[in-house]
């Protein structure tokens, strides 16, 4: 095999591009797509990012490009598992590499699939509108807060089979739980939202506060049945309550900027010519919450493209640069509500594609809907809008909109 060559001084600096990396990720990119950068965690030394949709596919899809492979990764993992939130977070769905992460995904995927989703759309829908309705009547509504956050929990607790009475506090719990996914230079500072998170499912789980049809009554039965452990249970619902309203809300704020941003593309819209499922197929293309991907590592040397990635070495996704790539989507940087479908890097892909993807799909496109049908003179107060501090998640900390009387 011919030698390939090796990069060795760091050059992508992911913590250096403020709130558009947009213009830097096209010009890695035009520069081949992969470039070896600053570490993305403490954890590890350095790593080597991918920009293009084919890198990005490949490195999602590869068999030697683990969540934690056994040799010289291990010390990372202790590292990471010192605290016992973190040592939680490794059994969840996403940490886990296969064959494991078959046996969790498997008792849960039904619960997520289409025809299941389908099923609440109507309920889904109807809430929506009764919450812009609610908005109306007031004349403004942050839509993070107010339509966001209840939309995305109620749909999660009907998966779930829980009740969860606050939603608001909750959410608060989350988003400071995701700083043990962000991109970060330090040790996260989210241990006791997890404690928090995992206490809200240990009540519940001591009650037996959990219908019989949603998914935690079947990890309780996987439980029972020897499959998974406790440990396994709670992760995983921890982790759902995550997952499943993080990036939904903040997708929802970044299509209402999208929408602010290309007046033309939201004519169409206001015109009836894009249906809502296509719209919500291009707005989180092009407003994807998640930017980068969990740090893969490799269990062997492998060859990305023109370069060799070394056994142990990280290799980090960027999702939202995938989802750019003219190559895949031409003129990726604009948003094209007619856009032709084409396989997107929102949800990943490969073994540990996201399982929310319908999910996320009929909620952005239950609530674009009820804002145009419901309040079509409605505006994004783009001046009081904010961006979430955060470089993984990208997204909105709020996004006030404000209605015409006439609507």
């Amino acid at each position: 095999m011919r030698a390939l060559p090796v990069m060795t001084a760091p050059h992508f600096d992911p913590f250096a591009l403020g709130d558009d990396p947009f213009p830097h990720f096209a010009r890695m990119r035009a520069a081949g797509g992969i470039a070896r950068g600053i570490a993305p965690y403490p954890e590890v030394a350095d790593a080597h990012y991918v920009f293009s949709h084919e890198l990005v596919s490949s490195v999602l899809k590869h068999p030697a490009l683990l969540q934690a492979p056994p040799g010289t990764y291990e010390e990372v993992r202790r590292k990471l598992v010192d605290q016992a939130a973190m040592a939680l977070l490794t059994r969840s769905l996403l940490l886990a590499d296969p064959p494991r992460h078959g046996g969790l995904r498997r008792p849960v995927a039904g619960f997520f699939s289409r025809p299941a989703i389908e099923a609440l759309t109507q309920g889904l829908r109807a809430l929506s509108r009764d919450l812009v309705d609610r908005a109306l009547a007031d004349g403004h509504v942050d839509a993070v807060a107010g339509l966001a956050v209840p939309v995305s929990f109620w749909l999660l607790q009907e998966i779930l089979g829980i009740e969860i009475e606050d939603p608001w506090a909750l959410k608060s719990v989350t988003r400071r739980m995701a700083s043990a996914f962000d991109l970060r230079k330090e040790q996260p500072a989210s241990i006791e939202a997890y404690r928090e998170c995992q206490a809200f499912v240990e009540e519940r789980l001591a009650r037996h506060a959990y219908r019989p049809d949603g998914m935690v009554a079947g990890m309780v039965r996987e439980v029972a049945e020897g499959r998974w452990s406790r440990e396994d249970m709670v992760a995983n619902i921890v982790f759902m309550l995550f997952a499943g309203q993080e990036t939904v809300v903040d997708a929802l704020g970044n299509a209402l900027v999208a929408l602010d941003r290309f007046p033309e593309q939201r004519a169409l819209l206001e015109r009836g010519i894009v249906d809502w499922s296509s719209a919500a197929a291009e707005l989180l293309r092009y407003g994807a919450s998640v930017q980068y991907a969990v740090a893969r590592i490799a269990a062997e040397d492998i060859d990305l493209g023109e370069i060799r990635i070394a056994a142990g070495e990280a290799v980090v996704p960027v999702l939202g640069s995938g989802n750019r790539d003219d190559a895949v989507f031409p003129n990726g940087d604009r948003l094209d509500l007619t856009r032709p479908p084409a396989v997107s890097m929102t949800f990943g892909t490969g073994l540990h594609v996201c399982l929310g993807q319908h999910v996320a799909r009929i909620e952005i496109a239950a609530m674009i809907e009820a804002l145009f049908t419901r309040a079509p003179g409605w505006r994004l107060d783009a001046a009081n809008a904010k961006r979430r501090p955060s470089m993984s998640f990208y997204g909105m900390s709020t996004a006030p909109l404000v209605f015409s009387r006439a609507a």
